[in-house]
């Protein structure tokens, strides 16, 4: 067993822990590298409250299990829940019986977006007029993989009840469109009576949307088959990704007053695999009994599957710390942290604090619970697992451990792919 916890108790008395983060902007391009003093001392900086402060162990751990499930599909719009406002969009334009389609904050609708706060609406009705449709040059598809075109709708008849201004059903047209040369504009068009794509020479195809549901959320999804640009023997003629434009129409037997909104809309591809979970478990040897705890976690990222181009979740490149001599799956590293930290019984702490130093805490700071070596003097800084700031009352609650990093603890890991 390394003592590291000495060193770095030697360290947290110099009154300091400094940190090193790379700084990126949007686009991820580095900008700079900022070293920071991220340690919080209480109760010099962070004063328990009210004998608020608690200190809890829990169990060690003998296994550690990340679960990571994989989603069948492959999301090609960045900007499904208009975070990002018309961002790879295109919308409608106004006319005699029709609004323009704009994304728009719920904050002054009674109509509220089911991601986010911001959704597309618009008013009227005109089915051969387009309330949205994907921006051919953001949205790209690779052939061979069928295609998923999803969205929710929501349709406001804004008569007063018991009236109402839409009688039977309304209609939304939904059309698929393939730029395969390359050039900037479409030259095929998916036909959804066939099921097949065709070379665009005038003809319009259309998926019809019918509902009578109004004042209320209404999911949709269809899949069409994949695209594949082929020449007159059947060969593929190239292999490279396509863009696509899927559009959807205004509705039609809306008055010009009544609403429609639209949220959650994607186009994806569909991926097969024969696999539809992995599952990594990190566990202590069999002679290393009398432990049974146990931590179970899931997710939809891998690293274990990075070479896997299909799986949407898969996080790339291979990782390592300092002690490592080779790189390593995250989950490898992961899982070794959480068993190191839970060797023994793990340290916890919990209350209300009053901040009165200079800085303010966030969750990257580490908290050091030093009340001096003959009352409370923890060996090493804690990691903030959750925090909770009151603006009025102006102090935190905080939830932290202690951590573990001694020497990694003997261990067994597998990856199961299922």
């Amino acid at each position: 067993m390394g003592q590291i916890r000495t060193y770095q108790t030697d360290y947290l008395r110099t009154g300091s822990e400094q940190i090193n983060y790379k700084r990126f902007d949007s686009d991820g391009v580095y900008i700079e590298t900022v070293d920071d003093n991220i340690l919080i001392n209480c109760p010099t900086d962070v004063v328990p409250l009210d004998r608020s402060l608690q200190k809890l162990y829990d169990k060690p751990l003998n296994k550690v299990k990340f679960t990571s499930t994989l989603i069948n599909y492959n999301p090609k719009t960045s900007n499904s829940q208009f975070l990002f406002d018309d961002e790879g969009w295109v919308l409608g334009t106004g006319g005699l019986n029709h609004t323009a389609a704009t994304v728009v904050e719920d904050t002054n609708y009674d109509v509220k977006a089911l991601s986010v706060n911001k959704f597309l609406t618009a008013s009227g009705s005109l089915v051969t007029a387009d309330i949205i449709k994907t921006k051919l040059s953001d949205t790209t598809i690779r052939q061979s993989l069928p295609i998923i075109i999803s969205f929710s709708y929501y349709i406001k008849d804004n008569a007063i009840p018991p009236f109402t201004t839409i009688v039977g059903d309304y209609r939304f047209d939904i059309r698929a469109k393939v730029d395969a040369s390359g050039d900037g504009s479409v030259d095929h068009i998916y036909n959804f009576d066939t099921d097949e794509w065709e070379e665009l020479n005038g003809q319009s195809y259309n998926y019809q949307l019918l509902n009578n549901e109004t004042g209320k959320w209404v999911g949709f999804t269809k899949t069409i088959q994949p695209f594949f640009y082929r020449n007159a023997q059947g060969g593929l003629i190239d292999v490279f990704d396509k863009e696509i434009e899927i559009s959807i129409s205004y509705p039609n037997n809306l008055d010009t007053s009544d609403q429609t909104f639209i949220d959650n809309f994607s186009v994806s591809e569909k991926i097969e695999s024969n696999i539809s979970k992995i599952t990594n478990v990190r566990e202590r040897f069999s002679y290393d009994s009398g432990y049974t705890g146990e931590y179970e976690t899931e997710s939809i990222m891998s690293n274990e599957l990075k070479n896997n181009i299909g799986f949407f979740g898969r996080i790339q490149g291979n990782y390592k710390r300092l002690r490592d001599g080779a790189g390593k799956t995250l989950e490898a590293i992961i899982t070794q942290e959480i068993i190191n930290d839970s060797r023994d019984h793990l340290t916890k702490y919990e209350g209300d604090f009053r901040n009165v130093g200079e800085n303010n805490v966030g969750l990257h700071n580490k908290i050091w619970v030093d009340f001096g070596a003959d009352t409370l003097e923890e060996p090493v800084s804690c990691y903030i697992d959750a925090m909770t700031f009151n603006v009025k009352r102006g102090d935190y609650q905080i939830r932290m451990h202690v951590p573990n990093q001694d020497d990694d603890y003997p261990t067994t890991y597998k990856s199961i792919a299922e």
